[in-house]
């Protein structure tokens, strides 16, 4: 199959992270990283905010130095960096597992290249769509010559949907785009899924079209004279185009849900539900260590708050929604279910079993007034996971009785965002409590919650403790993207 890469727009964007978290959950497999005027902190701070998962699968263009402190193994140089260095500092950066790329104007210059590179741009291909001015060179007859040159050569500049088949055509081993995905970024996703779509199915029917253009090569399309080629009907199955909900609290774009719960979900085809013969240990490493909760104000819906919490970087969301009918709540995990999916991300129901099952949700977690676990298993299966609340020890003791996953214990501190707040516990109450779990062989994970915050979670994982649940503290940030990082780095 040939290679799709994705080079980052040169201006920092706004949500860009969760764009890039998006395009990797929908199968990217290589990103370059460029941004030409971005500081050292700036970059950090994107980087920061691409999920740990998806960073082995990152290029950067600035800053290599950072490469290390994010687990990341791509590193491209410029043509007058590529030049600056020696044929041993590639092969020292090869031998370290580096994989080292670089940019190329001229085919002839194949012939001299260390094989040290692991693949190299060549372009511009075709007329740039980012760059004004920035123009082919190369003839309208072009057949890619690699001059012994044993690698990948990667066709660069002007490609989009229409002139994609030109380019491999040619004899390049793969294309990278900029243009034709950030040019509309809320439409990146859907051009992203049509260039891999026409990548891996020339026969589709954008590939028949030839463009008679001046100055463009065969297979090439002029999109800015043609919007239709952009808008939504050229990809009405995505999500993101699905008819838009009235429903209060939906943001646009929410389906709106007029159907029995027993209608199936369709989720993206690398979200999983659990393997039901995992052991509490095996179930302890699938229990994530965040867990984001949901939760509405009077400038911020449910939605809003979880698709913050998936741009931050969160994996783990449970969709907590009080005070509303089942009916009610639906067609909002609907629509939490489609954000979930399109990052990745594990999507847990709260009190309500039924809608879990409904939309196929990754779990259910139950308060202590809520069906009992038994009956909650007994509806949803064994695929899903099951999590119930506990304040005491007695509670606990049930909740392990009953075959909980997990146990969310707490609350650690006073907080708004839960009504009928139990006693508080503290670190003196974790750590009792944790102590008697440990002197009675339990190893059912517990999470902390209850108003916790970065500074708490050092504290609170001394006792013992597997995670926190948080909501306040990630959706009142800042900056989401920073705290996120730094919780992370407190529960290492």
């Amino acid at each position: 199959m040939k290679e799709l890469i994705v080079i980052t727009h040169p201006k920092m964007l706004p949500g860009e992270a969760g764009m890039i978290n998006q395009l990797f959950t929908h199968g990217l497999m290589r990103l370059h990283v460029r941004k030409p005027e971005a500081s050292e902190a700036q970059f950090r701070a994107l980087l920061e905010g691409i999920h740990p998962q998806f960073r082995g699968r990152i290029a950067l263009h600035q800053y290599h130095a950072l490469a290390k402190d994010f687990g990341i193994t791509g590193l491209h140089f410029t043509e007058s960096n590529r030049l600056a260095q020696s044929e041993e500092t590639f092969e020292e950066l090869k031998n370290n597992g580096f994989i080292i790329s670089t940019s190329l104007h001229d085919p002839a210059d194949l012939e001299t290249l260390s094989h040290g590179v692991a693949y190299a741009f060549l372009g511009p291909v075709f007329d740039s769509i980012s760059k004004e001015g920035y123009r082919s060179k190369l003839p309208d007859n072009f057949r890619l010559e690699k001059y012994g040159f044993p690698n990948s050569v990667i066709a660069l500049g002007g490609i989009h949907a229409e002139n994609l088949k030109s380019a491999l055509e040619m004899g390049f081993d793969g294309a990278a785009v900029l243009g034709s995905i950030w040019q509309n970024p809320d439409n990146a996703i859907a051009q992203f899924e049509l260039l891999k779509s026409l990548q891996t199915s020339p026969s589709h029917p954008a590939f028949q079209q030839t463009s008679s253009i001046p100055g463009l090569k065969p297979g090439a399309r002029d999109l800015a004279s043609d919007d239709e080629f952009l808008s939504l009907q050229s990809f009405p199955s995505h999500p993101a185009f699905q008819q838009t909900s009235s429903i209060p609290g939906l943001k646009p774009g929410a389906r709106d849900s007029k159907i029995d719960l027993n209608e199936k979900a369709i989720h993206c085809p690398r979200f999983q539900p659990r393997d039901p013969e995992l052991g509490i240990d095996e179930i302890a490493a699938v229990v994530d260590k965040l867990h984001f909760i949901s939760n509405e104000t009077s400038n911020m819906s449910h939605i809003d708050s979880i698709r913050l919490a998936l741009e931050a970087g969160c994996r783990w969301i449970q969709l907590r929604v009080k005070n509303r009918p089942e009916q009610e709540l639906l067609p909002i995990a609907r629509e939490a279910t489609r954000l979930c999916d399109s990052y990745g991300a594990k999507l847990i129901i709260n009190d309500f079993p039924r809608i879990a099952l409904a939309v196929e949700a990754y779990g259910v977690h139950l308060g202590l007034a809520d069906m009992p676990v038994p009956d909650a298993r007994a509806l949803v299966g064994k695929k899903m996971i099951i999590g119930g609340t506990a304040n005491t020890w007695e509670d606990i003791v049930r909740r392990i009785d009953e075959g909980a996953d997990y146990i969310g214990l707490g609350p650690f501190r006073f907080t708004a965002t839960k009504q009928n707040l139990s006693p508080i516990l503290g670190i003196e109450g974790y750590r009792q409590l944790m102590r008697r779990m440990k002197a009675a062989g339990h190893s059912t994970p517990i999470i902390a919650i209850g108003g916790i915050t970065a500074d708490d979670i050092a504290a609170i994982r001394a006792t013992g403790i597997h995670g926190v649940a948080m909501s306040g503290a990630l959706i009142t940030a800042a900056d989401p993207q920073k705290t996120f990082y730094q919780i992370q780095q407190a529960l290492c």
